[in-house]
């Protein structure tokens, strides 16, 4: 086998194990690999899929704790900008769309590493600003999560219940985003690492605390994302 092809499935399982323990964490990992070996466009669409696939198989285990009245207040403005972005995004030339991917994920992983807070997140205009920016960094870098998961945290949902609606959410936007920049190669997908990282995140998050893994993800997002930056300026 290909030794690029069993590089992404070992990070795309690797990545789809931290997502099961962390609740988080599976497109900032396997973003910057993923755009660095398809390119900027195919593997933006190709994280989005996966992110999408992921979403399903994690609501259908939690599904009683979807609440959908606080999935909808972030997913409507998503709707609305996701279309707007996309048609931008496809005139973007590659190397500026590597930065761009390569900085929202450097970004991100600093903003949830630090725990920043803000007033302007909390209310009905912060779930607005909240779902029009995971719009905008999901179309530009596959990366839907930080700016819900850092919506949730201030909104002061409870952590055990964070997880369902942010899935309904990624499934919400996920799909319009894939209807909007057109559906990857389904034939290049890593679908084995994503069953094999599907099955072993069920094994280990029952045996993991989320906090011992988190440092992990955030420092590797900072990596990948730096690499991939440096790309799109040479």
């Amino acid at each position: 086998m290909n030794p690029e092809v069993l590089l992404v499935s070992g990070l795309v399982a690797l990545s789809a194990v931290i997502q099961g323990v962390a609740g988080m964490g599976f497109a900032l990992l396997c973003a910057p690999l993923l755009i660095q070996v398809f390119g900027p466009a195919e593997g933006i669409k190709q994280v989005v899929l996966l992110s999408l696939i992921l979403n399903v198989i994690y609501l259908v285990r939690e599904v009683r704790g979807a609440r959908l009245k606080d999935a909808l207040s972030l997913l409507l403005p998503s709707l609305l900008v996701a279309p707007l972005l996309a048609s931008w995004v496809k005139q973007v030339r590659p190397d500026v769309l590597l930065v761009i991917a390569g900085t929202l994920t450097i970004l991100s992983a600093a903003l949830l590493a630090f725990g920043v807070r803000t007033t302007r997140l909390n209310g009905v205009a912060g779930a607005l600003g909240a779902g029009v920016v995971s719009a905008a960094m999901n179309v530009a870098g596959g990366l839907a999560g930080p700016a819900v998961a850092m919506y949730a945290i201030h909104a002061k949902w409870p952590v055990t219940s964070i997880r369902p609606p942010l899935q309904l959410f990624g499934i919400g936007v996920n799909t319009v985003t894939l209807l909007s920049l057109g559906a990857p190669d389904i034939h290049h997908l890593p679908w084995i690492g994503l069953l094999l990282g599907v099955a072993g995140g069920g094994v280990l998050a029952v045996k993991i605390p989320a906090e011992r893994i988190r440092p992990l993800v955030l420092s590797l997002a900072v990596l990948g994302g730096s690499w991939i930056v440096v790309k799109g300026l040479l």
